[in-house]
């Protein structure tokens, strides 16, 4: 499948305004982001927590995920579980298409819900020589249908991406016995979008500007300048309060010590925390926690 660099970007941004929300008799989805890359070379080392499913059009990289150190080449097929960290390596750049979702509970039968849960322990999450699998022959019409401007797209696009996103099941289930838009590149929303799931699914790290810019295949200055512009604050300031965020939500739903909870959320030292806290929530963490169960205590 020859896509150029500006048609793959076309496409995805024609599914990412339009297919973000796929529902099915059984199965609804949320679709984070559609993407693809005809040269994607390392990444960093990160998680999420959703599936990201890619697929290795051209090109040769590894796959590394915990212990697992796997070649990835034209016609493989792999998944990104929920919550492990994972890199994928390649010097010379991949052809890759990739998708992110997550099934959404309260829309999806119990079964669904079930099987999707089962995937994210499936021992089978890299598939090599998959260029026949009815989820890569799928994806492959998606690209191109959706290329096509089909006039019934909710029938043809969307249905046909709901049945992809199903697919992967089948696809990536642990086997026991015998086996409509115009822009050329991401939009500005879909980046920052991406910027803060990465953001949000890794602020036990760095979360270096250059490190996220490097991850979406942007500029630095690029980002920078997204976030003034979608969030009307910078990088830095983002960053920084969705750590205190996460802080405050761990700070009121666990018992864990301000020391485990500043580690958790990307700070060095306890002293720091409890400054950028005081600065950002008015007074300390401990205090702050105080204040709350004394309110409580009052209803």
């Amino acid at each position: 499948m020859e896509f150029t660099q500006q048609e793959l970007n076309r496409n995805n941004a024609i599914l990412n305004d339009y297919a973000a929300s796929l529902t099915g008799s059984d199965l609804s989805f949320y679709v984070h982001y559609w993407g693809g890359e005809r040269k994607l070379y390392t990444n960093h080392v990160h998680k999420h927590s959703f599936f990201e499913i890619c697929y290795v059009i051209g090109g040769e990289g590894r796959y590394e995920e915990g212990p697992h150190r796997l070649p990835i080449g034209p016609g493989t097929l792999f998944m990104s579980r929920p919550h492990l960290k994972h890199q994928i390596i390649s010097e010379d750049g991949l052809y890759i298409v990739f998708v992110a979702f997550e099934l959404i509970p309260t829309e999806s039968s119990e079964e669904g819900v079930r099987r999707f849960q089962s995937l994210e322990k499936s021992r089978a999450f890299h598939l090599p020589n998959a260029e026949t699998l009815p989820a890569v022959l799928m994806w492959l019409a998606l690209l191109r249908q959706t290329s096509a401007s089909p006039r019934f797209f909710d029938d043809s696009i969307l249905g046909l991406a709901c049945a992809l996103l199903a697919s992967f099941e089948t696809a990536f289930a642990d086997q026991r016995g015998p086996a409509r838009a115009t822009a050329v590149q991401p939009s500005a929303s879909t980046l920052v979008h991406r910027a803060k799931l990465y953001i949000r699914d890794n602020l036990s790290q760095e979360l270096k500007l250059s490190s996220v810019a490097d991850y979406l295949h942007v500029s630095p200055r690029h980002l920078s300048r997204l976030f003034g512009e979608e969030l009307g604050q910078s990088y830095t300031t983002y960053v920084r309060r969705e750590r205190i965020r996460q802080a405050v939500s761990l700070l009121t739903t666990t018992e864990w010590s301000i020391k485990q909870i500043a580690e958790e959320t990307g700070f060095d030292t306890v002293h720091y925390f409890t400054t950028v806290f005081k600065s950002e929530m008015g007074e300390p963490p401990g205090q702050f926690l105080k204040k709350l169960r004394e309110h409580t205590d009052m209803f």
